[in-house]
């Protein structure tokens, strides 16, 4: 079964042909959405887009190459984003080769522009989960030393600051 997404307007016809007619309460129009649309949409945006993107529910390379090769058949180069989504069960839809080489695999159809949407957000309210149930169940100080302030130590080798955090606030 395809999933319904509504649209604001009837007016593009490269929307045409995957409008189902109904409308939702909002007066959204609803259309059969699927890699179909998003190759109209994208080969309609392309001629006037620095990249260009097609969202998925899902990490999965069949619809990210389906989706390249539509667009480099008519605009052969074209950029393209892929977004990399903490939404994604990665391990639930891929194994862990797949996932490894997966960024891979995406620069080579030509998206050369992969991003994680929220990756900083989910790294920090993961580890502040983490650090306040392990301090909280009796970890105290022993776990902020050997998760945290130790792993920054060894991290400022390779340039990270935020050690002296005096020093990232404090005017120059």
């Amino acid at each position: 079964m395809r999933r319904i997404y509504p649209i604001t307007s009837d007016c593009d016809p490269y929307d045409s042909e995957f409008i189902t007619g109904e409308r939702t309460s909002e007066g959204f129009f609803r259309t059969h959405a699927g890699i179909e649309q998003a190759i109209s949409r994208g080969l309609a945006y392309a001629p006037y887009a620095d990249l260009v993107w097609c969202e998925t529910s899902t990490p999965d390379l069949e619809l990210a190459r389906r989706f390249a090769q539509a667009i480099h058949a008519k605009y052969p180069g074209k950029l393209l984003a892929y977004n990399c989504s903490p939404s994604f069960n990665w391990q639930k839809n891929l194994d862990d080769k797949t996932i490894a080489s997966f960024q891979q695999q995406l620069s080579d159809m030509g998206y050369k522009f992969q991003f994680i949407t929220l990756a900083g957000i989910h790294s920090m309210w993961f580890n502040m989960f983490d650090l306040a149930n392990a301090y909280a169940q009796g970890e105290g100080m022993k776990h902020y030393v050997e998760k945290v302030q130790q792993p920054e130590f060894a991290a400022a080798k390779d340039g990270y600051t935020f050690v002296s955090h005096q020093q990232e606030v404090e005017p120059s």
